[in-house]
Formats: C-alpha cells, structure tokens, sequence
C-alpha cells in the first residue's frame, strides 16, 4: 500500500497556522489576514472556534473522524483487492482487459481527487463534503455487491451486463477520491494552535490504522470470495461504508467546521492562465507592451493582476514539481501489484501445507513491510548515516527507491520466465516475496521522502500544489499501465523488462534533474512565506503591491490574499495523511 499523502515534522508544525495564529489562551481561534499576521482581513469570514481536548489529549471528534477513515480505508482495499480476479472470473474480461479496467479505475480514483479537494475547500466546505461523497460511496459499492449475486446481470462469465460493473466503479471512484485528500484535513482542523504537539501522534495514528485495515482486508476480502462469493466479499464492505457514515454523523455536534475559503489550486491554475495570455499580448504588441514585472519567467507577467507574492510562490513550486516528472512511472510500476502480480500468482502453486490460499492474499506483505519498514529505515538506515556524516539525501533516496523499483520488475520476470518453462501451478507463490519486498522497500524510500522533499523546498501556502501534481503523477502512471497493457502484445515476462527499463531511462533523466535541483535557501522561504519582507535586488515588492495592486482598489489581489491562506484540503491531506493509496 503506498504512502500518498506523508508528513513531515515542517508538514505538521505548518498546519497549526492553518488554524490560526490568534488565541484567546482557552483554545480558541481567529483567522487571521494572510498579507500581514495579526490583522484581520475585511474579505474573509474570522471565524472563532473552541477546540476540543488540551495540550495532551486529542479532542474528542477525532474519535469519530477515525473511526469513519477506518471503515472506509478497510472497505476501499477489500474490494479492490480482489477487483482482478472479479473481472476475470466473474466477468469474464481477459487478463489484459481486466488489468486495464484496473488500472483505469486507479487513475479516476486521483483524478477525483482533485475534484473532492476543490469543493471542500470553494464550495461546501470539509464536512459536507467528506458525507456527500460518502453517500455516493456507499451507493456504488451498494450496486457493485447486488450485481455480484449470480442471476442478477446475467447466467454466467462472459453473459453478464456490465451496467453494475461501470456505475459501480464510477461512484465508487468519485466517492472515494472525494473523500481521499478531505479527511485527513478534517482532522487537523479539530486541533487548536495550543495542540501542535499532539500532531505527530495524530499522524502515526492514522498511518498505522490505515495499514492495519489494510492488511486485514487484505486476507479477509479473498477468503469471503471463495468460501461464500463475490457478493459477500462486496457487500461486507458496502455495510461498513454504511456503520461508517452513521461514525460520522453521530459526531456532528462536536466537529469544527470551517467554511470553504476558496481553493489555491483554481488561483495557481489562474496565475498560469494569465501569464500565457499576457505573453502572447508581449508577442503581438512588441516594445508598446508594458513589461515592468518581466523576470525570465512567463509567470512574472501575471503579477499585473495577482499579488507578486503569490505569483512568486507559484513559481517556485512549478520549479520543484520538475522533480516529479519520472514519479508517473514508478507509480506504474507500483500500482501492478494488484493487476499483474495478482494474474502472477493466479498460476503460481499457492499451498502452504494442506492449505491452498487465494493469490490475492499475497498483497498483505505490502502494508506489514511498510509497517516495519517504516521505523527499520529511520533509525536503522537515516539516522545512522547521518551520524557518520554520510549525506543520502531526499534526492538520492528517491533516485534509490526508483532503482529498487526496476529491480522488483526485473526479479518478477525472471520468475514468470521460471512459470512458463514449467508445468502449471508448479512454481510456488513464496518466490514473489522477494519482488514484494523490494518494491516496498522503492514505495518507502521514494513515497514518504518525495513529499517531504517537496515540503522543505516549497511556500507554505502552496502545498496544493504539491500534492495536485503527486496525484496526477499517480493518475499517469495508471492511465500509461492501462494504456500499454491493452495495446502491445507482449510475452507477460518481456512486459516486465519493458516496465523496468522504462523506468531505468526515467531514473537517468531525474538524475539530471536532481543534480540540476538547488536547494531553496531558507530565507527566500522565509519571504515567500510573509515571514519576512520580500525584496528583489533591494525593492521590496510588497511596496508594489501596495502601490499599484492595493486590495482595497484591486479586487483581484483581495481575493486571492483570501486564496493564499494555508487552510487547503490537499494540503493538509499530506500533513496528517496516510496513502498515495494510503500517497493509492
């Protein structure tokens, strides 16, 4: 299970200001002006808020909010999990168009994403948000276990409709990639400026119930398909989705609700419009075009309608996301754990004893690696080098991580190469452990590290950002696997060596680019952060906005001050987050 959304110690002291900078000493909190701390922006509703709980214990709606995330969490990896052999079996698709189907269902989970953190954060706000898309949840995995009755859609494999099947998947993508970036951010809102410490408990908290629920339904969801059916295999889970709405609902009363401000993602999408259409005025007006804020960049263009600050900020973080350019392709590799190595172990000779067990059930070493991984690598790997003054680097630890992934491809084809020069069911399903463990191994060296990378070199208030380009990343890869598996014939091992050495040449060009990176220097963060004033060569640009970009003459700069506040659901999604699963 990949780490989608991970925390950094900057990530969760960072989400406190999304809280508020002033207190009231008993807990509660106004929001602040983001131009200038401590005053009051005219814009913006200053909500005050009364949290829960105390310096050492957490409020008492996260209860509620986990207990939700647990539910949903066990019930999205039940039915995935067995997802595969559903198509195959049930359905009667081909290996290769259940695969694409698979991976197609992946890359809307990330697309909807996007779309669940834009109405949480301009339209309805965290609450309504996280039981809306969880209705619609719940209906699609509500269709997709009465389908799965035998008779329902047809008499047998390759007979049945696949009406089920698509409205099934399409509410169950939508509502699970709603509510994927949101939850995690309503967590963090229940905290007060005064519960900062509290955080990075909050965060392996939920990290490890995730990969609980994760492993347990990992074994479960396989074992209902074969002793009872598919039908019970989904519907199990359709009736958690439902104990899971009822969590939610009961904790009503004692939720921080913070009305939707507007998204950060929509102004930076806004700011990149803007700096397109005024370079093509430069294009065609020439020398008449009045290019007073041109710094070697198309962005500095929109600084003529957008806060200069803001515009600065979107710079930096279109720089840094180049660092995720190879990031669609080792989620490709990824995110075949539940396609291809499924089908692998479809033909492997799964008996432990007297005991034959599902090929699914493999996939559970995922989350209980990561789970030891976890601790093994941060004070068995990091920190002893650290003390011996070797630098690994987040870059390097990414770039190790990619290369561990074309290992594990590269091991499962030489055992597929082993399965087909062998007679069927004869190789045993121990042998794709080593793949797994290598490929959690890239997952932890290259998932938790790309974000915090990300974090340390970009502005606080742009975190969206990061996050929207990790989850398109994700999004990518699905939709190249999809792609490549439908379309090119391939020897099921030869399709191994092509996925790895794709892989490879990414690996080269971010070597490229990673040594091409440089580091932002603290200080520009400071400025770009309002921590400090922001000057260029000397001429503080804070002095430009107040002169010819005032928000109270410009309407266009007040409403994105009130945009570039740090209370944006996919930026907090990574603070107090989970998965690209968990980061998938």
């Amino acid at each position: 299970m990949a780490i989608e959304e991970e925390s950094s110690n900057s990530g969760v002291s960072t989400s406190i200001d999304n809280l508020g900078s002033s207190t009231d000493g008993k807990g509660s909190s106004k929001g602040d002006f983001p131009g200038k701390p401590g005053e009051m922006d005219p814009g913006v509703d200053n909500e005050v808020f009364v949290y829960g709980g105390d310096e050492n214990h957490f409020p008492s709606s996260i209860k509620y909010i986990m207990g939700n995330e647990i539910c949903e969490r066990y019930s999205y990896y039940a039915l995935r999990g067995i997802l595969t052999n559903y198509l195959i079996n049930f359905m009667g698709y081909s290996e290769k168009n259940a695969s694409s189907i698979g991976h197609g269902f992946n890359a809307g989970a990330y697309i909807f994403s996007l779309v669940g953190a834009y109405v949480a954060d301009g339209v309805l706000g965290k609450y309504k948000t996280i039981l809306y898309f969880s209705i619609l949840y719940c209906f699609g995995a509500a269709i997709f276990s009465i389908t799965a009755i035998p008779g329902v859609t047809g008499d047998g494999p390759g007979e049945r409709s696949p009406w089920g099947l698509i409205v099934g998947l399409t509410c169950i993508a939508i509502g699970t990639g709603g509510i994927k970036p949101v939850v995690s951010s309503f967590c963090g809102d229940q905290f007060g400026p005064h519960q900062k410490r509290l955080l990075q408990n909050l965060f392996q908290v939920f990290y490890w119930c995730v990969n609980f629920g994760s492993f347990f339904s990992s074994i479960l969801s396989p074992i209902l398909r074969t002793h009872v059916g598919y039908w019970c295999a989904f519907v199990i889970p359709a009736g958690i989705l439902i104990i899971s709405i009822i969590i939610y609902l009961i904790g009503n009363k004692q939720y921080i609700k913070r009305k939707p401000q507007g998204s950060v993602l929509s102004t930076a999408f806004c700011i990149v419009g803007t700096g397109i259409s005024e370079s093509v005025k430069k294009t065609f007006r020439g020398n008449k075009y009045n290019d007073h804020y041109y710094n070697n960049s198309f962005l500095d263009r929109a600084k003529l309608k957008y806060s200069p600050r803001i515009v600065e900020q979107v710079k930096l973080v279109l720089r840094v996301l180049t660092v995720f350019v190879p990031l669609p392709f080792f989620w490709a590799l990824y995110d075949q754990t539940g396609t291809r190595w499924t089908i692998q172990a479809n033909s492997m000779d799964r008996h432990l004893g007297s005991w034959e067990i599902d090929s699914e059930i493999i996939n559970c070493i995922n989350p209980l690696l990561v789970m030891i991984f976890v601790p093994i690598f941060e004070y068995g790997i990091y920190r002893p080098l650290e003390r011996k003054n070797v630098n690994f680097t987040l870059l390097r630890r990414m770039g190790t991580g990619m290369f561990l992934s074309v290992i594990a491809f590269y091991i499962s084809a030489i055992i597929q190469v082993h399965i087909d020069n062998s007679p069927p069911e004869s190789v045993h399903i121990a042998l794709q452990i080593p793949q797994y463990v290598v490929l959690t191994a890239a997952e932890v060296l290259l998932s938790i590290t790309g974000l915090e990378f990300a974090y340390a070199n970009s502005p606080r208030s742009m975190k969206s950002l990061v996050i929207a380009g990790w989850l398109i990343c994700v999004s990518i890869g699905n939709m190249f696997d999809a792609f490549v598996i439908e379309l090119i014939e391939l020897p099921e091992y030869i399709l191994s060596l092509l996925f790895g050495s794709v892989m490879f040449v990414f690996i080269i060009i971010f070597i490229i680019i990673a040594y091409r990176f440089k580091e932002i220097d603290q200080s520009v963060l400071d400025e770009l952060n309002g921590d400090t004033p922001m000057t260029d060569n000397g001429k503080e640009l804070d002095v430009v906005t107040q002169k010819d970009l005032s928000s109270s003459s410009n309407p266009i700069i007040n409403n994105n001050n009130n945009n570039n506040n740090n209370n944006s659901t996919l930026a907090n999604s990574i603070d107090y987050g989970y998965d690209h699963e968990k980061s998938n």
